[in-house]
């Protein structure tokens, strides 16, 4: 037992992950240490909030000259230490002057609390035939690993390998889920994060989540920027790396939740971290270069830090839908990669809640709100019990428009009015939410909702949807009554776009529904 999931919502988790040298709370983010020069030093990483980091064990062989010492002690950091084995030298310069056995037993000896085999990682210039030779030589050093590291107290992580071949992935995938390791990790990512392609990592790692143990944390090496962080949990990411906040910093590039910004052309900070609160964009600028770089690391950290709080926040209040709904408009390539996790909804939804236990409204923000597990999972429930209820009867349809919706003006006449006639049922159409019996209208999500229904934010295309859905259940006739938001112009838009499937459709005012239909 050394990873538990303490709540979830879409499939990202918040998790308890069991070292030795204490617990980390997940979704996490380990700044990438540098063994040889370090900045900022390691107090001022501790003091924004990290409790893990992430060091090269092959730097520190270098540096050490293969003498073992303790790796906590030499960097005098006595929180969780995670170390790569040396797979990013070898995507820089091909390869590297240490075997994986020696990379193994050293990181064992060291005492890294969370550690890696020496994969071989596929990058973005491989051909196919180099990719699946560097999966399976993979898979041959972690099944090499196995007898070296069964008596170790540490946690080892297994990396998966083959992208961009989608088939190579998988079967990396494969080979991963036949062995013990603690966790997966997905590798490689480094060119689509640098180049904003963003879509194509979260194909990756959607793919790699799907096809792998969902009792495993699974790791993304080299994700440290807070736009794509969100997304990347939402579709099952637990732990993350990078380097990001230095390199940046050295280059003056100024870290945001959107992005980033070169400091030159910052009149004033839009953040309110120590260092922002401290210095303005000028001084900052005035300072020596190594001090500029010291603090601008400082700020990057504080701003990932923060994106990591807010997203298990999102979760804890089962909010998570409704931050990558409003992050997606941020950015084109967030919006791209939102459009990805569509493809992925019915692994989501397995993994969401039916309902928000923790009690709070559901935030319908836009169309893209009806794909939300919470609104899309309930709206299937409904249609499983109209299916039974609505075959060969009359349906009215009365728009919905203020709650509760069963305290609507129209509801009330035409319910008294209908009330013996069990050949009647009337339904309540919202734009997003779909056909609403009134027997649930004051259950969630139909009534903890908030949402501004307008012509502005209607959408022809979701209720042509909704009415197909009412239509294919063959009801005997169905009455669409004017009111509100539903005006006659959008009404006939959708019968003529939609057809009548067999179905005898009107649309009326409420004062002329009952000259069509007897009591």
């Amino acid at each position: 037992m050394f990873f538990e999931v303490k709540k979830r919502d879409l499939a990202g988790r918040i998790g308890k992950l069991i070292t030795r040298h204490g617990i980390l709370e997940t979704p996490v983010i380990f700044p990438v240490i540098d063994p040889l020069r370090q900045i900022p030093d390691l107090s001022s990483i501790s003091s924004v909030g990290f409790k893990g980091i992430i060091t090269n064990a092959y730097l520190f062989y270098k540096r050490n000259k293969g003498v073992i010492k303790s790796i906590h002690s030499e960097l005098s950091w006595n929180n969780i230490v995670m170390t790569d084995s040396g797979g990013y030298q070898i995507l820089l310069y091909g390869n590297i002057d240490i075997d994986n056995r020696t990379i193994v037993n050293y990181e064992k000896a060291i005492g890294s609390d969370i550690a890696t085999i020496l994969d071989i990682p596929t990058g973005s210039t491989m051909s196919r035939e180099e990719a699946e030779r560097a999966v399976l030589e993979t898979y041959k050093r972690g099944l090499e690993s196995l007898p070296l590291i069964e008596d170790s107290e540490q946690l080892w992580v297994y990396p998966i390998q083959g992208a961009p071949f989608k088939d190579i992935l998988l079967k990396s995938c494969e080979l991963a889920v036949k062995l013990p390791y603690h966790i997966y990790a997905v590798g490689s990512p480094t060119i689509m994060l640098e180049k904003y392609r963003y879509a194509e990592l979260i194909e990756i790692v959607a793919l790699v989540r799907v096809n792998t143990s969902l009792d495993r944390p699974l790791h993304v090496f080299g994700v440290g920027h807070p736009m794509i962080i969100p997304f990347l949990v939402a579709i099952g990411a637990d732990m993350f790396d990078s380097a990001s906040y230095i390199l940046y910093a050295r280059d003056g590039r100024y870290l945001v939740e959107e992005g980033t910004k070169n400091i030159r052309e910052l009149e004033y900070f839009p953040c309110a971290c120590p260092i922002c609160s401290k210095y303005t964009p000028q001084e900052l600028l005035q300072m020596p270069p190594s001090m500029r770089e010291r603090l601008l690391a400082l700020h990057n950290l504080h701003v990932i830090y923060k994106e990591i709080k807010s997203v298990k926040q999102a979760i804890k209040e089962n909010r998570l839908w409704e931050l990558l709904e409003w992050r997606a408009n941020a950015h084109p390539s967030l919006k791209e990669a939102f459009a990805v996790l569509l493809k992925y909804m019915k692994f989501i939804e397995k993994l969401s809640p039916l309902t928000s236990p923790s009690g709070r409204a559901l935030l319908i923000l836009s169309e893209l709100s009806y794909y939300n597990p919470k609104i899309s999972l309930n709206i299937k429930r409904v249609n499983e019990i109209l299916a039974r209820r609505i075959k060969d009867r009359i349906i009215i349809v009365l728009p919905a428009y203020r709650k509760p919706y069963i305290s609507q003006k129209e509801y009330v006449e035409l319910s008294e009015k209908y009330k013996s006639n069990t050949c009647v049922k009337i339904l309540f159409l919202h734009p997003i939410l779909g056909v609403i019996p009134p027997e649930i209208a004051s259950t969630y999500p139909f009534y903890q909702h908030e949402y501004r229904i307008s012509k502005y934010t209607v959408s022809l295309k979701l209720l042509k949807k909704h009415i197909k859905e009412l239509l294919d259940k063959k009801p005997r006739r169905v009455v669409l009554v004017l009111s509100a938001w539903l005006n006659e112009e959008l009404a006939n838009k959708i019968v003529k776009r939609l057809g009548t499937r067999g179905v005898e459709i009107s649309i009326c005012r409420l004062y002329e529904v009952f000259s069509l239909i007897p009591q």
